[in-house]
């Protein structure tokens, strides 16, 4: 009896071990999206009268479960650093990694009217994780044998990523970096946009990365929120256009991103669906009118309903064992 106890115990602990070792970067995606929900809600706050708990309280799930889940993420690390290595190569978790780093930007921008200390500390360690990240995803580009072929959506995340930075650091007192990243990271990813497109037209699309086109919405969306936290509505209407374009854009093409059904990709509709979102209720609050209104109210409904439950799929299919599996996550 004693013997099939401990028996049974090693086989859960194995079992456990097994599961947090092989904790997958396709996690974050779908969490950050949770992050840009709550500060689209908060924002929302201000402009309509909605309760502000709505905003703060999806604030702090986000929070909680961001928390775990990179505690798990960076055992895992701890355990092998060169696991970020092998994550790398495998060319959707280079977004997924990414979006680590992106999710700790965000909560630094939650954080920021209850802590500024707090604020700060994560504001700074996010973006030295997602230095390491690019510097990293940067380095296998170059060396791939077709550097060219590596430019599809995906590496968005890493290279634009850190315009998320820019939603905290006004409030921190870095104005002047984010007056620089914005100035650098608008037409870096005009440029990267382009590659990606020149990549789809010569060499077509694998299903894999269809849902990965969503990201070409939130370099625009963020830029924007970006540009509003520095200047206000002075210069916000020519970046507001330029994410409703893009928007309408990839409108057609949203059956194509989802042929197939839910998979561990979706995480990557998240963000852009936020970010956009709260683009709509800044243009709101400057007064752009009725499309502003519509497009804020639609865009927001949406965004509460397909975040929330892609995110419960994607944590169901990580505790089932599923997810690891189906995103080829690397095992420490």
């Amino acid at each position: 009896m004693a013997y099939g106890a401990v028996h049974c115990n090693k086989n859960i602990m194995a079992l456990f071990n097994h599961f947090w070792r092989r904790t997958p970067p396709a996690l974050f995606p779908s969490l950050l999206g949770l992050f840009g929900l709550s500060l689209a809600w908060r924002r929302a706050a201000q402009v309509w009268d909605v309760p502000a708990a709505i905003g703060e309280g999806l604030g702090l799930i986000a929070t909680i479960i961001l928390l775990v889940t990179l505690s798990s993420y960076v055992a895992k690390l701890c355990i092998r650093p060169g696991v970020l290595w092998d994550e790398l190569i495998i060319d959707p978790a280079r977004g997924s990694v990414s979006a680590g780093s992106m999710c700790a930007m965000a909560m630094a921008a939650y954080l920021l009217p209850y802590t500024s200390l707090g604020a700060f500390l994560i504001w700074w360690m996010s973006l030295g994780l997602h230095g390491v990240y690019f510097a990293c995803i940067a380095l296998i580009v170059l060396r791939h044998e077709n550097t060219m072929r590596q430019f599809n959506p995906v590496i968005l995340l890493p290279a634009a990523g850190i315009l998320v930075a820019t939603l905290a650091a006004p409030g921190l007192g870095y104005v002047l970096f984010s007056q620089i990243i914005l100035a650098v990271s608008i037409p870096a990813s005009a440029i990267i946009l382009a590659m990606c497109l020149w990549n789809a037209a010569r060499h077509g699309v694998q299903q894999l990365h269809r849902s990965s086109y969503a990201a070409f919405l939130v370099p625009p969306s963020v830029a924007a929120l970006g540009v509003y936290n520095l200047n206000g509505e002075t210069y916000f209407m020519p970046v507001w256009i330029g994410a409703c374009l893009v928007g309408a854009g990839l409108l057609p093409f949203v059956r194509w991103m989802t042929k197939g059904g839910w998979s561990a990709n979706w995480g990557i509709f998240c963000f852009p669906l936020a970010a956009f979102s709260a683009v709509q209720i800044l243009a709101v609050q400057a007064g752009y009118g009725l499309t502003a209104q519509i497009l804020a109210v639609s865009t927001l409904t949406v965004s509460s309903v397909l975040i929330p439950y892609i995110l419960i799929l994607t944590y169901q299919s990580w505790f089932a064992g599923r997810l690891a599996e189906a995103t080829k996550a690397a095992v420490a």
